[in-house]
């Protein structure tokens, strides 16, 4: 399996070829398999949510996640990518490509989010406020993948709108995407969409803005 290690701002993103499914995730449909995936890009292990650890085994790492999080400045858990999350992000995958359009790179993240029983609303739907807040996560890390390379927290999200079209039922599988629109110097248009592949219904969908640090992009 290879590896490419990016380190920026004490954060190392590691890129894994081969996912893993660990055994804390839930029973994934077919199309959230690991061949189906494949084709989904790059998958993104960021340290504050999977822990600095060289092992593979990406079960019972509960404790190197704590211990890195305790140690460069985090007080609590995810709150989208924990084992114990109301709504957890399994996992993100990106693909990068180039746009002639305005000479810049261009990423899109797919994941899977599973929708417990932990976000529950009314009798056996989840609330709202988790499709927003898978929303707001993702819109975010695809902005943080604009140089071409996944930079963690080189900008933040000014700007989501949620549309929520469809109810979900808790311990729902559905997948998540989110592509880059435009940029213009730092900001970044983004536009996301939560659906179920099973049946093609379209769950949520988010436009957001995010301001990307200076020096992350080479503004001509």
């Amino acid at each position: 399996m290879t590896k490419t290690g990016i380190q920026t701002n004490e954060e190392k993103v590691v890129h894994h070829t081969k996912p893993q499914n660990p055994k804390s995730w839930p029973q994934l449909p077919q199309w959230a398999e690991t061949s189906s995936r494949l084709d989904w890009g790059e998958r993104l292990n960021i340290l504050e949510w999977d822990g600095d650890s060289s092992s593979n085994d990406m079960d019972d790492n509960s404790e190197a996640v704590s211990k890195y999080r305790l140690s460069n400045g985090w007080k609590g858990s995810d709150l989208v990518h924990s084992e114990t999350s109301p709504i957890r992000i399994l996992e993100y995958r990106v693909q990068y490509y180039f746009s002639n359009v305005n000479i810049m790179n261009r990423a899109t993240l797919t994941g899977i989010a599973h929708f417990t029983k932990q976000a529950e609303s009314h009798q056996g739907y989840c609330h709202g406020g988790s499709m927003c807040s898978v929303m707001d996560d993702i819109i975010g890390w695809t902005a943080f993948c604009a140089s071409g390379k996944c930079i963690p927290w080189s900008g933040f999200t000014v700007q989501v709108n949620t549309k929520l079209s469809n109810p979900i039922m808790v311990d729902s599988v559905l997948m998540i995407t989110c592509s880059i629109e435009k940029i213009e110097r730092r900001k970044v248009w983004l536009r996301a969409v939560l659906t179920d592949p099973v049946c093609d219904k379209i769950h949520a969908e988010g436009e957001g803005l995010a301001i990307l640090n200076k020096g992350v992009l080479e503004v001509a």
